[in-house]
């Protein structure tokens, strides 16, 4: 058992020596922010990404039309494809097992006047299906209806942050021009917290900042050119049999391959799918990061080794006096660990405090999610201890095992 004096004898002998001990401890604490930081920007990583996939849907199938340049777009004409259409949101719906909502949207690019200059909210066609789907919640009024979409009505819904910009209060009733055609405000979403992502094939909409318009009265506005009128952005598939999601992806893509002529303007995307290879990455990335982490704690240790080593080698004197005093191997050797420990330990205190905070300040100044957690603490604070152990045994191990005589006559 390791008494209080021992400790107490351990701090002097690091004191008397404040340089030699800053250094040693630099080493460690070093390597200690490193896998701190690390796990933390990894975390917050891992994170993100899940929240941006459970944003998309769990249990959807997105079907999206690809941008097509103009020779994409004569052999798409060809092929006799006109895109992503009604008739292939309706074929889905009919010839899908499975299906428990179908969203087919469309994205419109217009100018709006009525509402602040500093807002530049999207535009979003969709029918009530959407808002069942995404379980949206209204802070007054309504979401669009199957009459407002079968009769083209000029309404529209305003997310959370697009409301606002209308005033505090009263926003239902009030009107907005699209392309100078006015819809009037029939419901105001309370605040969904989503954030807009571009990520590859992850692609999510901040939901409070988007203007929701029936899906068909986009026709009227005078910037949708004809040949747009009657296509769609995307088509969302809610699927209530999540481990039948490969077969009817499948199918899917033989409906569309069939309506499209076999030509592929669209995208499959399914969310299980990304996130299983998000797993993948993410234990990838873990891995790289804990490999440089550990490597900068290797080089901590190397330095507490060398510095222990030159400590045993200047006390010799006093190694010799403490065995000739009664001090056996045992003791001496739980000094010199118990010194190497403490430093350690001490590098390890100062470094976690020091990874959280660069932690927060990566996120701060990257914009990147990051979040500590309790796990990465408990593993820095083992890591660095082992290290540190590992680090003193052989200096200990020499220190213990000195001739005590030759140790008395070293000058």
């Amino acid at each position: 058992m390791i008494s209080y004096n021992e400790i107490q004898k351990c701090f002097r002998s690091l004191l008397m020596h404040r340089l030699r001990t800053v250094l040693s401890t630099l080493g460690v604490l070093f390597g200690v922010v490193a896998v701190v930081a690390m796990l933390s920007i990894g975390e917050g990583a891992k994170q993100e990404t899940l929240e941006q996939i459970e944003q998309l849907g769990m249990n959807s199938i997105i079907i999206r039309q690809n941008a097509l340049s103009e020779d994409q777009q004569h052999k798409a004409m060809e092929k006799r494809s006109r895109g992503l259409t009604w008739q292939d949101a309706e074929a889905l719906e009919k010839n899908i097992p499975h299906i428990t909502y179908q969203a087919p949207i469309k994205t419109i690019e217009a100018s709006i006047t009525g509402m602040l200059a500093s807002t530049s909210p999207e535009i979003l066609a969709v029918t009530r299906s959407f808002a069942d789907m995404k379980a949206l919640r209204l802070a007054e009024g309504r979401f669009i209806c199957d009459l407002d979409h079968q009769r083209r009505q000029m309404v529209c819904v305003l997310g959370y942050e697009a409301a606002k910009s209308l005033g505090k209060q009263g926003q239902v009733g009030r009107s907005i021009r699209i392309e100078n055609i006015q819809y009037q405000v029939v419901g105001v979403l309370k605040p969904t917290h989503w954030k807009a992502s571009k990520n590859s094939s992850i692609t999510t909409r901040n939901l409070d900042k988007i203007i929701f318009i029936p899906l068909g009265s986009e026709k009227a506005l005078p910037r949708v050119g004809l040949a747009k009128k009657e296509t769609l952005s995307e088509i969302i598939l809610q699927v209530n049999q999540p481990q039948q999601m490969s077969m009817i992806s499948q199918l899917v893509k033989t409906i569309l391959d069939r309506l499209h002529g076999g030509y592929e303007d669209y995208q499959i995307i399914i969310p299980q799918e990304l996130l299983n290879q998000a797993q993948r990455t993410q234990q990838t990335f873990n891995w790289v990061l804990g490999s440089i982490a550990a490597i900068s704690l290797l080089v901590g240790g190397i330095g507490i080794m060398n510095i222990m080593l030159a400590t045993v080698s200047e006390r010799t004197r006093e190694i010799g006096i403490r065995r000739a005093v009664g001090a056996n191997k045992k003791h001496i050797m739980m000094q010199f660990l118990l010194e190497t420990l403490l430093l350690t330990l001490t590098g390890a205190i100062l470094g976690i405090l020091i990874g959280i905070g660069f932690s927060f300040l990566i996120g701060y100044i990257a914009d990147w999610k990051t979040i500590v957690t309790v796990w990465s603490i408990v593993l820095s604070l083992t890591m660095s201890s082992g290290v540190g152990l590992c680090s003193g045994l052989y200096p200990a191990f020499k220190a213990a095992n000195m001739d005590p005589i030759k140790a008395l006559r070293h000058d």
